[in-house]
């Protein structure tokens, strides 16, 4: 009976001190961790990005980083930068064209469901501001640039997986509303641009 209870003794042991030397992964989102992602992907202007019915963009690329703070698992803030470059647009009888980006700056929020999960679906949405240029490129040579700084807000929904206890990756949509400056108004003739985003991401947890 002694050896039964010495060879039980034993075997919870053994896991118990593997446990110390080699760790076990953690997935899921904790409360008070911090998360740095990259991501990159492609732009989709929406039908808005023309002007006397020439497009000011196609398809183009995106690429970003962010920065979020979880406050409880379900729950995080933090911030974003984003560039989308819009492919270029149809030329006019001239030979012109024109070549347009957006860069973004947003207050970041996002809400996650199954945060104890290795696979999470989330929500991620955001406010600030937004610099827009539009280049006409001139068949001559040179180019004629309008710019300007307004609103943008965003609002988007992913899906994400660990790999490991603190890298992630994921794919994700967003949907960006940008209010136009004075500057684009008066030249383009609209007070806002819409365009969207999928892209993938890969992000680290500390």
């Amino acid at each position: 009976m002694k050896k039964l209870l010495a060879l039980c003794a034993l075997l919870i042991a053994v896991p118990a001190v593997a446990q110390d030397y080699y760790g076990l992964q953690e997935y899921g989102l904790r409360k008070n961790t911090t998360r740095v992602e990259m991501y990159g992907g492609v732009a989709l202007p929406q039908d808005n990005w023309q002007k006397n019915g020439f497009d000011l963009g196609t398809t183009g690329f995106t690429a970003g980083l962010g920065f979020t703070r979880n406050l409880v698992p379900f729950f995080g803030l933090g911030l974003d930068g984003n560039y989308a470059q819009l492919g270029d647009g149809e030329k006019n009888a001239a030979g012109d064209y024109y070549r347009t980006g957006v860069v973004t700056g947003l207050v970041t929020g996002r809400f996650s469901f199954f945060p104890s999960q290795a696979t999470r679906v989330y929500i991620p949405f955001g406010a600030g501001l937004a610099h827009t240029f539009v280049r006409q490129k001139l068949a001559a040579g040179g180019h004629v640039t309008t710019d300007g700084t307004g609103l943008a807000n965003m609002l988007g929904a992913g899906l994400e997986f660990d790999l490991d206890d603190s890298l992630v990756f994921g794919v994700e949509g967003r949907y960006y509303y940008i209010k136009t400056a004075d500057e684009v108004k008066d030249t383009f003739g609209r007070g806002h641009y819409h365009h969207i985003l999928v892209m993938l991401k890969l992000g680290c947890r500390f």
